[in-house]
């Protein structure tokens, strides 16, 4: 069996004009499903605000690596949809970036009325 190798790029695109980049922060939703005997699905992913980091791809595999904003690692799937090799019953659901968060513009302060001069 042929070793496929790790491709690790420092952009992803999750959209037509949407990209990021390292540092960037993000929201994202979606990730991994358990499913149990009686059909119920839970969620097991990990969701919120993420700070960018690095994208690798190792043959179909596909993964965001990214830092939780209040700390900590995090591993975003979004490939393709699975089963997991190794987990009975969890369905590895991609990962769904919903949105960059921007910085915010400073609102300019504008005056409605003239302050009279002091005599």
């Amino acid at each position: 069996m042929a070793r496929r190798s790790l491709q690790v790029f420092d952009q992803y695109r999750y959209g037509a004009r949407s990209v990021l980049i390292p540092g960037d922060q993000f929201r994202a939703t979606g990730g991994p499903v358990y499913i149990t005997a009686s059909g119920e699905k839970i969620p097991v992913g990990d969701h919120g605000l993420f700070v960018f980091r690095r994208y690798c791809v190792r043959g179909a595999a596909k993964w965001i690596e990214a830092y939780r904003a209040d700390g900590g690692t995090a591993i975003l799937w979004v490939g393709q949809s699975s089963r997991s090799p190794t987990v009975p019953n969890l369905r590895r659901v991609p990962y769904r970036v919903t949105g960059k968060i921007r910085n915010a513009k400073p609102k300019l302060r504008q005056r409605r009325f003239k302050e009279p001069y002091d005599v």
